[in-house]
């Protein structure tokens, strides 16, 4: 009687799956962003950071869990998602009022994930749109709709897990909020600049957006506020 040995089966989990794809897409997008443009390339660890911003928008928001709620509810989530993506926007500069006369759009070619730049000066209004940036704060935006979602489904204790992670979401800005004035002046996102650290501020919004992110996509608190 012969045994016909099996090796034992595995599976890379999803969200590394999506984490691989991610990487892969936003590669090819630089190479042959780099190709296209005259932008130059940033030192390792600065260009790695619009990388993690991108993967980690990608996997929470592919794999956050979806509370079903009435139109009410969703309308209400949506709402309450949409005015945290604006007072974030805010908080970080890329909305802010128009300092002179307008001036239209124009594009800064910045290295990849933090170029190309939008900027936009209208009447009353301005508008900065690093990739990177946009891609995180309209993840975070999603991912606090979800969280409002729980609280219109189940309550206020199940969506207080989800909830928490507000204070870190708006951790995530306030770094970059004292690297702003010297982005904007040229020391890190001016023209032709290429990204500077100041004290390890992005680094250190990098790090709050990775806890942010992970707090109100996995609500690691909801299990102790529900039974």
């Amino acid at each position: 009687m012969s045994r016909v040995a099996t090796a034992r089966s595995w599976s890379v989990p999803a969200p590394a799956r999506t984490a691989v794809l991610a990487l892969g897409v936003q590669s090819a997008l630089a190479l042959a962003y780099l190709l296209a443009t005259d932008a130059g390339l940033a030192v390792p660890t600065i260009l790695a950071v619009p990388f993690v911003w991108f993967t980690v928008a990608a996997v929470a928001v592919r794999h956050a869990e979806r509370p079903t709620v009435s139109r009410r509810g969703w309308w209400i989530a949506a709402g309450v998602g949409a005015a945290y993506v604006l007072a974030l926007a805010w908080l970080i500069g890329a909305v802010a009022p128009a300092m002179g006369p307008a001036t239209g759009v124009d594009l800064v070619l910045l290295p990849p994930g933090w170029g190309p730049v939008v900027r936009y000066s209208g009447a009353g209004v301005a508008l900065t749109v690093v990739p990177y940036r946009a891609a995180g704060v309209l993840a975070l935006g999603y991912l606090v709709s979800l969280s409002v979602r729980n609280v219109v489904d189940e309550g206020l204790s199940a969506g207080v897990g989800g909830l928490v992670a507000l204070g870190s979401c708006a951790g995530c800005a306030l770094p970059l909020v004292t690297s702003l004035v010297g982005a904007l002046s040229g020391a890190g996102l001016g023209v032709g600049a290429a990204p500077a650290v100041s004290g390890g501020t992005y680094l250190l919004g990098t790090a709050a957006y990775v806890l942010a992110a992970w707090l109100l996509a996995a609500r690691p608190l909801r299990r102790y506020t529900t039974r």
